[in-house]
């Protein structure tokens, strides 16, 4: 099925003849499997993982639609339950359907070369990575919404782009890119792993005998809603996303910045020191004087392992800052970023677990202004005829009001050594002020500024 480009004007045209169909499992998953999203899952289901591969001529060479779907049936046995469907219990909470109703693969044509957009990636035009991802949310079907997108563009240069946009509630960016790197392997010719067993999630039934307690969610969940079955968070102003490179060469010199110039500087954070800078920079803009003195952060959980099971493992912890953050010391906010965190994981878990109606529907990402370190996520461990991606790109769709920082590592090839890739999703209104602190503090280059 082919279907054609909305006509706009602007940059709409540069991807063109899409062309949908679904993949899913080469063989029958079973009769009645169904997994169970967890607590901390239901809290996620209103947010998008969206993410960009891209790989060059000799990366793509010889790779055909055919192989890729072929090794996408083997990768589907596996991790099957991208393969399902949402439905609702009696009780109306969600669960998914391991019906092998397939994942939904787009082809798509780009008359660039991948060098010529991934230059117009380095002028800071990330949003016209978004056309290059394929992306509905769930609902309001839930019986008929693929959870996950993976779209194929070709380039004039005959490299590739992989695309993908996956629900937050199957698993976090961990989740996605080691499966997608599972998949890579498949396509490599490497064996699979075999089937993955979602474990099955104990879901305590209420009781109206039980007493009822007040709800006391965690300060990074907020309540919102109710959505019902289309999964898409309501905002009070339209967001903006605006990504930018920081070399590494940049990068120690903000470090350096705020910490003096210490003897070892691979020893500072860099998602720290990013962070309390844009931190900064938001609570100079913030109208009527009230600062984001409280933060949501999320990084990656110590113990998760690779085990392959599709999940919601990152630390989520909230931060406060008992003072002024405009006035502060930069150095100050990155100490408090590194020491204050406390994992809320399991107080998500309890608090959502006990509206096992469903009723209720929560974001995690804006409810306080949100950071998220995907600096330790192997967004490179993937390759393609033993090449890896000039580049990757990811954020987040579903961000609330209060916005979001997503801070992951850049390619050695694109940036000369290690580097950072900063996007800012924030109301549209509040973005251009951002940026023109972020200038004013040295964060951005005359260069990265649209």
């Amino acid at each position: 099925m082919t279907t054609p480009p909305t006509r706009k004007d602007g940059d709409d045209f540069l991807v063109y003849n899409l062309k949908l169909s679904s993949v899913g499992p080469s063989r029958v998953t079973g009769s009645d499997v169904t997994h169970e999203p967890n607590g901390l899952d239901i809290a996620m289901k209103l947010h998008y993982v969206m993410g960009v591969y891209f790989f060059g001529g000799e990366a793509a060479l010889g790779v055909t639609v055919t192989q890729m779907k072929d090794s996408m049936f083997t990768w589907c046995n596996d991790y099957y339950v991208n393969s399902g469907r949402f439905w609702r219990s009696g009780s109306g909470r969600p669960y998914m359907k391991c019906n092998d109703c397939g994942v939904r693969f787009i082809e798509a044509k780009c008359d660039k070369t991948v060098e010529e957009w991934l230059q117009m990636v380095k002028d800071c035009k990330f949003g016209l990575n978004k056309l290059l991802v394929y992306h509905l949310p769930i609902g309001p079907d839930l019986s008929f919404s693929p959870s996950l997108f993976i779209q194929l563009t070709r380039f004039k240069c005959g490299g590739i782009s992989m695309g993908l946009s996956w629900a937050h509630v199957l698993g976090d960016v961990l989740s996605v890119s080691d499966s997608f790197n599972a998949w890579a392997q498949v396509l490599s010719g490497i064996k699979s792993n075999g089937l993955f067993h979602i474990p099955k999630q104990p879901i305590k039934p209420k009781n109206s005998d039980d007493p009822v307690e007040p709800l006391n969610l965690p300060g990074s969940v907020k309540r919102v809603g109710p959505v019902g079955d289309c999964w898409v968070t309501a905002n009070n102003g339209e967001m903006e996303t605006f990504s930018f490179h920081i070399s590494s060469t940049h990068l120690t010199h903000l470090q350096s910045k705020i910490w003096g110039e210490p003897h070892n500087i691979n020893q500072i954070p860099s998602f720290e020191s990013i962070c309390a800078i844009i931190w900064h920079c938001i609570a100079n803009v913030s109208e009527g004087g009230v600062e984001p003195n409280i933060v949501t952060v999320c990084k990656k959980d110590p113990i998760h392992t690779k085990t392959g099971i599709l999940s919601n493992t990152q630390i989520i912890s909230t931060i406060k800052a008992d003072f002024s953050v405009a006035e502060a010391d930069l150095q100050e906010l990155a100490t408090l970023l590194v020491d204050k965190i406390k994992d809320e994981k399991s107080q998500i878990e309890e608090a959502v677990e006990r509206e096992n109606d469903g009723a209720c529907d929560y974001i995690v990402y804006g409810a306080n202004l949100t950071f998220l370190d995907l600096e330790e996520a192997d967004l490179y461990g993937i390759e393609v005829n033993g090449f890896k991606p000039e580049l990757v790109y990811y954020t987040i769709q579903g961000v609330g009001d209060a916005g979001m920082v997503i801070v992951h590592a850049g390619p050695g090839d694109y940036d000369g050594g290690g580097g950072r890739i900063a996007t800012l999703i924030l109301l549209e209104k509040q973005l251009a002020k951002v940026k023109y602190e972020l200038k004013k503090n040295g964060v951005l280059l005359e260069t990265e500024i649209e």
